[in-house]
């Protein structure tokens, strides 16, 4: 079994492709009645046994999108924050590909793992990405890695058309450390 595999008959079985997911997709959480759930998983294991024996990109896009796909139970996230031993490549990864579902669960993992340069990857994220919920993550979790900084970037966001944006920005500047 593998992942790409495993890939596949969810792209088929959704009738899209990883190009199309993103403007396609909707709201989303449909993704959570796929059948096939238990064997993905089981082939992300394998991916990331394959990646802490040796780095290898293709597999490691791979698993962004099964990230990205199982964006509602975190499972995939939660197998690559456990099992996944150097996230600093996978990291980086996720956070230049092109699926919003995958960037925002990076900035999640960001925020509360132990990542080499994790306070320059969430600024990254945050000064360079246009999806405004990757954002908004990415801040959260920069108030959680260095909360001065996240509270002088929120300050850009108190007026923003987007209601949470500006929700989130206001609570990160009015807390106190």
């Amino acid at each position: 079994m593998s992942l790409e595999t495993e890939l596949a008959k969810f792209w088929q079985w959704a009738s899209m492709t990883p190009q199309t997911y993103n403007e396609e997709r909707g709201l989303g959480e449909w993704e959570i009645d796929y059948p096939g759930w238990e064997a993905l998983y089981k082939a992300a294991d394998e991916v990331i046994e394959q990646l802490n024996k040796e780095f290898n990109h293709d597999l490691a896009q791979q698993l962004v999108y099964a990230l990205a796909i199982n964006n509602e139970s975190g499972t995939i996230l939660q197998k690559v924050n456990d099992k996944l031993e150097s996230m600093l490549r996978f990291v980086r990864k996720a956070i230049f590909s092109d699926q919003p579902q995958a960037r925002w669960q990076i900035a999640e993992l960001l925020g509360n793992t132990e990542v080499e340069d994790r306070e320059k990857l969430l600024v990254n994220l945050f000064n360079r990405d246009k999806d405004k919920y990757v954002i908004r993550r990415a801040l959260m979790s920069l108030e959680k890695v260095n909360h001065t900084k996240a509270a002088e970037f929120a300050k850009n966001y108190v007026r923003d058309p987007d209601p949470f944006m500006k929700l989130v920005a206001k609570e990160i500047i009015k807390k106190k450390v």
